[in-house]
């Protein structure tokens, strides 16, 4: 079974077009539905709640945010309308805190793409966190890179493996991917935290009993962060996707001390798929 539904967080950022981008890139792969989902806290309902409110202002607040609904909404189909079928093309804008309702509709898909830094300056209800979408959806995120912009899709994917609960999670909910991969490379940095095989099999083995074609790479602890060696070979082998667990610690503590899943989302350069 192959990816047939994911979904794109899409505010107009210049992330999230970076996250269409890839999505078009998986249509073209996967023939897939592609839903653009736009989630706001604007003005325009919270006032709507308040008896004080002058009519005239409600009808100014109203008239803008249906404009920008509206500009958004556009954006998304100059993009994706000349790569993607009508049946296959959706688009949902909804109220509510961003992150939350994201999270929600991602419980119904394949996977959810997820701009990173996807801040827009003076337009914090439109702001998307991938890593709270993840925690909250109990679904994959695919986080991808500002400006990251491929031609095509390029066929070698790294796992991130520690043998812990969350890489764990990561790889099953990948596996659609990963089988299409032509190549994939299973990264243990030797930190001290990885888990030994398990007597009689091991991920290798697990992943190339779906037909994957896998290599088992083990590199020494140095005196560089886990996340920054991690990214480090994916840069050495050209990969085109990072599949890792999120947060095998807890959130606070990796996000107050620079944990490896914090430093991989800040800086990576290429599409990361996280999960928890």
């Amino acid at each position: 079974m192959s990816i047939k539904n994911i979904l794109v967080a899409f505010n107009g950022s210049d992330s999230s077009e970076a996250a269409l981008h890839t999505a078009l890139l998986m249509h073209d792969k996967y023939g897939c539905h592609i839903t653009g989902l736009m989630v706001h806290s604007g003005q325009r309902e919270k006032l709507s709640a308040h008896s004080w409110v002058p009519e005239n202002v409600r009808e100014t607040i109203a008239k803008r945010v249906s404009e920008i609904e509206g500009e958004i909404e556009a954006q998304f189909r100059a993009l994706a309308e000349p790569r993607v079928a009508a049946g296959q093309l959706h688009w949902i804008s909804l109220f509510g805190n961003s992150d939350a309702t994201v999270a929600k509709y991602a419980r119904l898909y394949d996977v959810t793409l997820v701009g990173r830094y996807d801040a827009i300056e003076g337009q914090a209800h439109l702001e998307l966190h991938p890593e709270d979408i993840a925690l909250r959806s109990g679904r994959p995120v695919l986080v991808v890179p500002r400006g990251h912009r491929p031609e095509g899709i390029h066929e070698t994917a790294v796992i991130a493996w520690d043998g812990q609960r969350a890489a764990t999670r990561a790889v099953t909910d990948a596996m659609q991917i990963l089988e299409t991969k032509q190549r994939v490379d299973v990264l243990s940095i030797e930190d001290g935290s990885v888990r030994g095989p398990l007597e009689g099999i091991d991920v290798a083995t697990a992943l190339a009993r779906h037909d994957i074609t896998v290599e088992r790479i083990r590199r020494p602890g140095s005196k560089r962060r886990t996340g920054e060696e991690i990214l480090a070979y994916c840069e050495e082998v050209s990969a085109g996707l990072l599949v890792m667990g999120a947060y095998e610690h807890s959130v606070f503590r990796e996000r107050l001390l620079g944990g490896t899943t914090h430093h991989i989302l800040r800086h990576a350069k290429l599409p990361v798929l996280i999960s928890h």
